[in-house]
């Protein structure tokens, strides 16, 4: 009797500490989402970033000086330009010929000679608030710069000769303004303030307010190119023009010709307000651009009639509203408390692994501040740019960088920030339709390498080694329908369901039939590699790469079920069902028993290169899986033994994203956290950006997102897959939030490295299926119903 009263107590007890033991955790972290310094950046590798979607600024935190450098979503060089070459066609075919034929080098020299076209326009650094602070020396003690990720609220607090200073920075998505607060404890607050910008400018002031007029280049060289010229036009470039507001201050406030002083305050409120005359991609931001003062002085009307309190109070309820719907918690150690600096300048790979959980919650920190809904996608560095020569242009690089950057939104809970890039994909299709029947004598739409504010598809200039990249409208269109299977929306899927089509009708008109019948892209590339054939001939022109094929195999499945879900007949239907089994399939080379990444059995001329994109199918889609198609996952695992891409240049940008998202998809915890280790240690900023041959590129940092939402929780093979590749350092932990395909929330609680709960709030009425280790159960579940679970798939609640 006695003994059967100890077992239910021990049963009652137990069920306690699962449920509610994870709760007592989430109190435990509270200050989890923080960056802090305690020294002001010296250079913009150490400056913590805000953004809105449209506005994007790098605070330093200078104590006697002071620079906020901005962005603006819309400034870019140049403008809309027509740069399909008539008559192309005719080289296209001649390609193809040689193609076939063998002579890859000749058709090269064609494309470069005759096909690509010029540089895109590049974006572009946009002004510089500047504060110079008096008195401007003395003692600094008890300085902290501190980022919050859930509320992107910076502040900056530290004495100076014993006084109390304190600065608050946000960049308000509801009044699309930077908001600037200083305070100290008496009126000793005195400052000037300026505006400048690295393109041509002018500035004025009245008496609470500086003007900057000015106007963007028509022509900036990316990079890697010597020449440092920026070229300006009276008849092109953006005009712009931002206003620094004194919003509120209990001090004096002088004006000059070309700044404000301010002298004796205790308080001061500051707004940078901020418009281009850009009026969408496809019209002249000179002839037909928008009024930017009359913008600006509508931001400025709607700040000035309210206080600081509520604006802040509504940007903190709105950014907390995407950020806080996802909780992480991966363990913890002393060295949370340190710096940000610190933690990555010392990082070692069996400590700190709430760093991870941080480098989580930045990744989607630089989602929301980078691409709201009106905003444009984030592009190479989200929306953050200090260079008149931008690193690749800081464009919108098709052939992986910004479907990268895309990877995490939707497991990560922040569906409505994917939205900017549907936008972008629906714009290309304007020029996209006039490069493919000028260069492919085709209907439906294209786009290749690159793309820029402007939506210009044709080539990109210098080589065809990546210019003429075949796979891009398939990949993009792949995010629509992933867009759809997390959110269910078909409201959305019928908008861009013509999208879809048009990519496909180019496709199946410009598919090309190979001796043995089958169906490839020609000409292409695969992503920027050179082949070496049995004869030794190198070259990168090639026809159905196995990448190419995987995409618009996808794309072909992906509107054949989009018929399915919205009851609708496709004009092309037909001919993609006749076409789907004709395309090119995955092929696995006898001689080496890899997964082939061209049509023909060829080698890649350099494994160090870290370019392996034909594992495609398994880290964008359910093509690959391990339980699925085995002999095609091994296949490619013997492809990652022999290239390595995990351990090519710092595992930064791509290199490092792509590897830890293969070793996700292959659920190897172990390999998985080695390249983690090895991002934390070769690629990481003092302020936790990720950066690739010396230059931030945000698709590093978003990569590891993706990476790390899905060692715990996948969903994209017809399942949930709970902890599928969880590293033993995360031996303890929970998250909250996570999204999975079929609008369904997740959260889930581990212990010693095992599952203890898994709770389910379903987005839709059925059948769910849900994996967890060597258990599949599958269950019947109603919408908005709680299911919960324990670490053996058992019911707790409903």
């Amino acid at each position: 009797m006695v003994r059967s009263w100890l077992k239910q107590l021990l049963k009652y007890w137990m069920l306690f500490l699962c449920l509610f033991i994870p709760y007592i955790g989430v109190q435990a972290i509270e200050g989890s989402n923080i960056l802090y310094s305690n020294k002001p950046a010296v250079n913009w590798h150490e400056a913590f970033p805000l953004g809105n979607g449209r506005m994007g600024a790098m605070v330093y935190g200078g104590i006697f000086t002071e620079r906020v450098q901005t962005n603006e979503d819309t400034f870019w060089a140049g403008g809309p330009r027509l740069l399909q070459k008539e008559g192309s066609l005719k080289y296209v075919k001649e390609v193809r010929e040689l193609i076939v034929s063998g002579r890859t080098a000749e058709a090269e020299k064609i494309i470069n000679s005759q096909i690509v076209g010029p540089y895109y326009h590049s974006y572009l650094p946009f002004v510089d608030v500047m504060m110079r602070f008096f008195p401007d020396m003395g003692e600094v003690t008890e300085y902290r710069r501190e980022l919050d990720l859930s509320s992107g609220v910076l502040s900056v607090s530290y004495k100076l000769n014993g006084i109390k200073y304190h600065r608050e920075y946000f960049i308000s998505y509801p009044d699309q303004a930077l908001m600037m607060r200083f305070t100290c404890d008496r009126k000793a607050l005195s400052l000037d303030l300026s505006l400048q910008s690295k393109v041509k400018h002018s500035c004025s002031t009245d008496n609470h307010t500086v003007y900057i007029e000015g106007q963007a280049p028509e022509v900036c060289w990316p990079h890697y190119e010597p020449s440092s010229e920026v070229i300006y036009s009276d008849t092109c470039g953006m005009r712009f023009q931002g206003r620094l507001l004194v919003v509120e201050c209990d001090g004096v406030v002088r004006s000059n010709v070309h700044s404000l002083q301010i002298r004796n305050a205790s308080e001061v409120v500051l707004a940078f307000v901020a418009a281009t005359s850009f009026n969408g991609f496809d019209k002249d931001p000179v002839a037909e651009g928008k009024d930017t003062d009359k913008l600006c002085a509508e931001i400025e009307a709607r700040i000035m009639k309210k206080d600081y309190k509520d604006i802040h109070t509504a940007h903190v309820n709105d950014f907390s509203s995407l950020f806080n719907r996802v909780s992480l918690s991966l363990g913890h150690d002393e060295r949370e408390h340190w710096s940000i600096d610190e933690r990555i300048a010392h990082y070692m790979p069996d400590k700190d692994p709430s760093l991870t959980a941080l480098y989580f919650q930045f990744g989607r920190y630089l989602l929301i501040s980078s691409s709201r809904p009106g905003s444009q996608p984030a592009n190479l560095q989200g929306i953050w740019c200090d260079d008149m020569k931008a690193a690749w242009s800081s464009n919108y690089t098709l052939n992986c960088n910004v479907e990268i950057n895309y990877w995490p939104v939707e497991v990560a809970n922040l569906s409505e920030c994917h939205l900017p890039l549907m936008q972008m994909i629906k714009e290309t299709t304007k020029d996209g339709r006039r490069t493919a029947e000028v260069l492919y004598g085709s209907p439906g739409w294209t786009v290749h390498h690159n793309l820029d504010l402007w939506r210009t598809t044709w080539p990109v200039g210098k080589s065809g080694q990546w210019g003429i990249y075949q796979a891009a409208p398939a990949w993009l269109c792949s995010h629509i329908w992933n867009h759809y299977e997390f959110t269910n929306d078909k409201f959305f899927l019928k908008e861009y369901f013509p999208v879809m089509e048009g990519a496909a009708e180019f496709y199946l008109h410009t598919l090309q039939k190979t001796p043995e019948g089958y169906l490839v892209t020609s000409p292409s590339v695969s992503f920027e590699n050179l082949y070496v054939k049995p004869d030794g001939t190198k070259g990168w022109v090639c026809q159905g790469p196995s990448a190419d094929m995987q995409m618009i195999r996808n794309l072909f499945e992906c509107i054949l079920e989009a018929e399915k879900v919205l009851g609708i007949k496709s004009d092309i239907g037909a001919e993609l069902r006749k076409s789907v089994s004709l395309l090119a399939p995955f092929k696995i080379s006898p001689r080496t028993g890899e997964l082939q990444e061209w049509y023909d059995d060829w080698d890649n001329l350099d494994d160090s290169n870290g370019q392996v994109g034909h594992g495609w199918g398994l880290i964008a889609s359910d093509m690959i899986t391990l339980r699925k198609t085995p002999e095609l996952a091994k296949a490619f695992r013997r492809t990652l033994d022999k290239r390595k891409p995990m351990y090519r240049s710092n595992s930064g940008s791509w290199t490092g994203a792509f590897a830890a998202g293969w070793w996700v998809r292959l659920e190897e915890p172990d390999s998985l956290q080695k390249t983690i280790d090895r991002h934390f240690l070769k690629a990481l900023y003092p302020n936790l950006t990720s950066q690739f041959h010396g230059f931030f590129q945000i698709d590093g940092n978003l990569g590891f997102t993706f990476a790390i939402a899905e060692m715990l929780l996948q969903s994209h093979s017809g399942e949930l897959h709970i902890l599928p590749a969880l590293p033993a350092k995360y031996s303890e932990g929970y998250v909250s939030g996570l999204k999975a395909c079929g609008n369904h929330e997740v959260d889930i609680y581990w212990s010693q490295g095992l599952a203890s709960k898994v709770v389910i709030c379903p987005g839709t009425t059925g059948k769910l299926r849900v994996r967890l280790g060597k258990d599949e159960k599958e269950y019947n579940v109603v919408k908005n119903e709680q299911l919960v679970l324990n670490g053996k798939l058992e019911v707790l609640s409903k």
